[in-house]
């Protein structure tokens, strides 16, 4: 009984120090229950068989990653219970000089520990059911879902499973308690808070070199990332951006204190203004100590940015591709290069597709060599450059006029011996406006043909999952003698119910691929499957997105924030001397202010640097799925940061201010 009533007045006493223990993990707990509650959400939502397999393969998904949460924060929070260990040494101490064994010390640890558990995990519980009813609301808008269905979600399971995980954590943390108080000397614990870090202090020329390198290096990695425009194709580029960024950021945060230090002792009254001498010195002084962490926190925090602000772009690019490249109900193509166009054009007529609506069956021709060397000359080195590795599909005027009538629209009229170019992707839209402008004939075997005044248009042959169309060109009927047919393709606008035609036409297609006997590979795709894909797969995007994303960044917070506190004990002494030079306890705090903002704001600055770059890389690579949405997701992404990553700065600001105060008395 003794020992719970001092354990919990500890808790009390001691509340301003448990201060971002408690954030993180109440923090932790919320998300780890809202987002393993999804499941219960699919009460609200009138899913297929289809989509609730899909649902069920996301639940494993995020199953998965809860694993990989756990064991990170398992990690934080074992940092953050060594931080508190460490500050408390001197009392642990006196509680052995007035006679306690390690046994009731660790005892008292035990309950102390439980405690701040039980109060996180059922203050976390209460806040997650909160935040699970707005992700509910998300769910219903983002699904697209009459509000009316709205209903309270909680979720046994996914309670049950916080309470599990979250246990098996505080057990681990238990157990460390007890092992680092077994290993503790009554000397080594009275004498814990004199035991200063050595400075280790470096030739300004130094550091001034360190820090010009690292900005090359960073500045070589973005220069070759956003010069090669399709990064992908060629991962050795990519690894080398990679690693240099990495070493110059490494270098930047090694070398940063110095040269801001020399830059400002250039400006005499800036250094010499209030104290700024001093933070320049504290800082300077932890260089060594900090920067591989602050590496760390800054891709934490590149990878929050990059993730948050693609989640959104990347869900609404996806969708609105869905508009683009599924203008058929359903498209069916045969692969076979033994075969005659006119078997596979047999073999598709044997399926029957036609008693489900009308239909358009059509060649697709391939250029076996880049269109670049069809083309008269081009001036502009990047369009030049993207042609060389371009291979386009061929279609007749015939075909293009059939298809536009499936889409019910109006076919752009061709005259004789003219050509018009096709693309789905909606981002090569400026690329095919300049190449069109730039060309007047293109070469199709020993023929020239003109090109239409409209140039292109955006357009999709069959339906598909994703814009992969990059170029389609259509040409006169006779044209295409002697060109390669790659596929023969079917496209289906159906006439009746559309349900009922999937489910049909999707059996026969099984049937054939089970029993098939030959060498045809036949593909097919459904709009209405694409759609349901399309649509829980980007929302799939987004919850990852936003699970992964607040994750790193409250791993990146907490641990900047602990850092900072785990200093104080340096800087007590420092401060003492402040005060007895006539400081006052107001300008203390605005150096503890000044401090700990440029602690934050640094790796974040350098963070948002990489991100730039980075959702920009990404941005091009994923064509058009990225890029017209960026703007509302960055200022999403803007509001998370400052929620979170504020959050946590003011709370360190606030309790390290409010022990410098006790502590500088």
């Amino acid at each position: 009984m003794m020992y719970s009533k001092l354990s919990l007045r500890n808790v009390k006493r001691s509340f301003k120090d448990y201060a971002i223990y408690f954030l993180t993990i109440t923090l932790a707990v919320c998300l780890f229950y809202s987002f393993n509650a999804l499941p219960a959400q699919k009460v609200m939502l009138d899913l297929s068989s289809h989509q609730e397999e899909l649902i069920d393969s996301f639940m494993t998904i995020i199953g998965i990653i809860s694993i990989f949460i756990t064991i990170l924060l398992a990690f934080l929070i074992l940092f953050a219970n060594r931080f508190l260990i460490q500050k408390r040494k001197k009392e642990l101490g006196l509680y052995m000089t007035l006679g306690m064994t390690r046994f009731e010390i660790s005892r008292v640890l035990l309950i102390e520990t439980f405690l701040i558990g039980l109060i996180s995990l059922g203050v976390g519980l209460g806040l997650g059911i909160i935040l699970s009813q707005g992700l509910s609301i998300l769910t219903v808008t983002l699904f697209k879902v009459d509000m009316q269905v709205y209903q309270f979600v909680f979720s046994v399971t996914a309670m049950l499973k916080t309470i599990l995980y979250f246990s098996l954590i505080y057990m681990i943390v238990m157990m460390c308690n007890v092992i680092i108080i077994n290993r503790q000397t009554l000397l080594s614990l009275m004498t814990a808070g004199r035991k200063n870090q050595r400075v280790k202090m470096r030739k300004t020329s130094t550091g001034i070199g360190l820090f010009v390198l690292a900005v090359l290096m960073i500045g070589t990695a973005y220069i070759i990332v956003l010069r090669n425009d399709f990064i992908l194709k060629d991962l050795n580029i990519l690894y080398l951006s990679v690693i240099l960024c990495l070493i110059g950021s490494i270098l930047f945060f090694f070398s940063i204190s110095q040269f801001l230090l020399h830059i400002i002792q250039k400006n005499k009254q800036l250094y010499y203004k209030h104290l700024n001498m001093f933070v320049l010195r504290q800082i300077s002084s932890k260089v060594n100590d900090t920067f591989i962490s602050m590496t760390l926190i800054c891709m934490l925090l590149f990878f929050t940015i990059t993730i948050l602000s693609t989640a959104f772009s990347l869900k609404d690019g996806l969708e609105g591709d869905l508009e683009i490249t599924t203008p058929y109900d359903a498209s069916f193509f045969f692969f076979n290069r033994e075969a005659s166009p006119e078997e596979m054009g047999e073999k598709l007529r044997e399926l029957r597709l036609d008693e489900y609506g009308n239909t358009v069956l059509f060649n697709e021709y391939v250029f076996d060599q880049p269109i670049v060397e069809s083309v008269n000359d081009i001036e502009d080195v990047s369009i030049k450059k993207w042609l060389s590795q371009t291979y386009p599909t061929i279609i007749t005027q015939t075909t293009y006029a059939q298809l536009s009538r499936l889409q019910v629209k109006e076919p752009v009229t061709l005259k004789e011996n003219e050509i018009l170019f096709l693309t789905n992707i909606g981002a090569y839209e400026d690329e095919m406006r300049q190449f069109t402008k730039q060309i007047y004939h293109m070469k199709i075997g020993d023929k020239s043909y003109s090109i239409s005044s409209q140039g292109y248009q955006l357009f999709s042959t069959r339906t598909d999952m994703m814009a992969t169309e990059e170029m389609v060109v259509v040409v006169p009927d006779d044209a295409t003698k002697g060109l390669r047919i790659e596929s023969v393709v079917l496209n289906l606008q159906y006439t009746g119910s559309k349900e009922k035609a999937d489910a049909e036409i999707y059996q026969r297609v099984q049937s054939y691929q089970k029993y098939k006997q030959d060498n045809f590979h036949l593909v097919s795709t459904f709009k209405n499957r694409i759609y349901e894909w399309g649509v829980i797969t980007s929302n799939q995007i987004v919850y990852i997105g936003l699970y992964i994303g607040i994750i790193f960044l409250i791993s990146s917070a907490c641990f900047l924030a602990l850092q900072q506190l785990s200093e104080m004990s340096d800087n007590m002494e420092r401060f003492n001397i402040l005060k007895r030079l006539g400081v006052t306890q107001t300008e203390i705090n605005h150096i503890i202010f000044i401090q700990i903002l440029i602690y934050f704001m640094v790796p974040l600055t350098l963070a948002v640097l990489h991100s730039i770059i980075g959702i920009r890389v990404l941005s091009r690579t994923l064509t058009n799925l990225i890029g017209s949405h960026l703007f509302l997701s960055s200022i999403m992404t803007a509001g998370v940061l400052l929620l979170i990553y504020g959050s946590y700065f003011l709370v360190t600001y606030l309790s390290y201010k409010s022990i410098a105060k006790q502590m500088t008395r």
